[in-house]
């Protein structure tokens, strides 16, 4: 029996911004789950305003009625965020099933070519009853850093996440104790590149929150501009070397970025990915020994 493709999607502060990431992946998933808190509070426990007609727009969009929704309480009052952000995950999890290939994505997260996700999976599908060797299969960002009046400030560091895996629940966030395979699945990530009220609600809401000084970087956030920013090298706020430096590309939007960012780095974004044939072969092994 073939696998079904399922994608999850966390709903929160910037729950408009799914209608960049659905038509990336929609037509080349079987079923996608919209989550989000029942008492609308997120991770950090402040409340936030989900418009009605925000579901309504869902519904007009849901043409081939692939879209369910998973509500649940997601909030309990811990120090650190993350630990919400790990429980909405896990329970999500369970909600979508564990026969399936089910990814977990952000709302601000738009994959480039996610056909080929797709095909990858269902190619490797094995990888769903393997579980005795958990595998965690990564992507990497496109990280939009700061959008100017002509264009978008975005780091292209091969930034690695999370977004599937074969085992039945995270650790932490959407990772995994496990082996970590790394894909050339490419996704913008529309992180930082918002309004400056939109930025300040995001940092006060999400699962970082606690992992550093968000009000100094937020103010050295709103300092960068198209006369300084190739100044600055080795500037994420946790791990400096995964943003080596700023780059720039003229757009007037996500989607004309996303088309000149292909044109660029067309050849990068060709290389294949292939699963190394030692995991078919443990496959194998692991079937020898069940028929025994």
């Amino acid at each position: 029996m073939i696998p079904k493709i399922k994608v999850g999607l966390l709903i929160s502060y910037d729950f408009n911004l799914i209608f960049n990431a659905l038509p990336r992946i929609y037509d080349y998933v079987d079923e996608i789950y919209l989550s989000y808190d029942k008492n609308f509070l997120t991770w950090s426990g402040k409340k936030i305003s989900i418009p009605e007609d925000f579901f309504g727009k869902i519904k007009e969009y849901d043409r081939l009625k692939k879209i369910k929704y998973h509500i649940d309480n997601f909030y309990i009052d811990v120090e650190n965020p993350i630990i919400n952000d790990t429980i909405q995950r896990n329970l999500l999890k369970k909600e979508m099933g564990y026969t399936d290939w089910c990814i977990q994505i952000d709302v601000d997260e738009y994959f480039i070519n996610f056909s080929l996700v797709r095909d990858f999976l269902l190619k490797n599908s094995f990888l769903i009853k393997y579980t005795d060797k958990k595998i965690n299969i990564r992507g990497k960002w496109v990280t939009l850093f700061k959008k100017l009046e002509n264009g978008y400030l975005f780091i292209d560091n091969d930034e690695s996440f999370s977004f599937v895996n074969n085992a039945r629940e995270y650790n932490y966030a959407r990772n995994i104790d496990g082996k970590q395979f790394q894909t050339n699945f490419y996704a913008i990530h529309q992180s930082w590149a918002r309004e400056e009220s939109e930025v300040a609600l995001k940092i006060s809401n999400w699962g970082h929150k606690n992992d550093f000084d968000t009000e100094s970087f937020f103010n050295f956030w709103k300092n960068v501009n198209s006369s300084n920013y190739m100044n600055f090298k080795n500037f994420h706020p946790v791990y400096p070397q995964e943003w080596e430096k700023l780059e720039f590309i003229e757009c007037n939007s996500i989607d004309e970025f996303e088309v000149k960012y292909k044109k660029k780095y067309s050849e990068k974004l060709l290389n294949q990915t292939k699963l190394p044939s030692k995991y078919y072969f443990k496959y194998l092994l692991c079937l020898l020994k069940f028929w025994k």
